[in-house]
């Protein structure tokens, strides 16, 4: 009778100590992993026609259980290579970062409940001509089943307006 109770005792022990493990390998295993090299593609890609909105040429995303790290390429006015560095928290507190220049830019990330999307809320204040503006801007990443494309929906509300675009990007070979 010991034995047995001693038993049912162990055999409880191990199933909760194993449904607490598999549920911990479950919810990191979650979390969606953007990393790697993008290359935008501009044919599956939605912009307005003035073009603010627009991705950039490649992106390299490295990225942890604390940071999403973005290396962004964009083409300037004269055609020249603008680097766009950016380390967002995922964490969900607040980050900020020097982009184009001295403009900064605040940031917070959430994740989706399924942990498969992941949304940027970040506004930035900068002047022109004197003036200060704010704008505000939310990008919602997604990752296609096969880890092939990545899509980011993103929204801007500026003194201007609001604008919406689409990027898209496949992953560089």
């Amino acid at each position: 009778m010991k034995n047995s109770k001693f038993f049912q005792t162990g055999l409880l022990t191990c199933l909760f100590a194993g449904l607490f493990l598999l549920s911990s390998a479950v919810g990191s295993a979650q979390k969606t992993n953007f990393a790697g090299s993008w290359v935008y593609n501009a044919q599956k890609s939605i912009v307005p026609e003035n073009g603010f909105g627009a991705g950039a040429t490649k992106m390299v995303v490295t990225q942890d259980d604390l940071n999403l790290n973005m290396d962004r390429t964009f083409k300037g006015r004269d055609g020249e290579d603008i680097s766009a560095k950016e380390k967002i928290s995922l964490d969900g507190k607040e980050c900020e970062n020097v982009i184009f220049g001295d403009f900064k830019k605040k940031s917070t990330a959430n994740w989706s409940a399924d942990g498969k999307v992941l949304t940027i809320k970040g506004i930035m204040v900068f002047d022109v001509n004197g003036e200060s503006m704010e704008m505000k801007s939310v990008e919602i990443w997604k990752l296609s089943d096969d880890a092939n494309t990545l899509t980011q929906e993103s929204s801007f509300s500026t003194p201007n307006g609001d604008m919406k675009s689409t990027n898209v990007y496949e992953k560089a070979n």
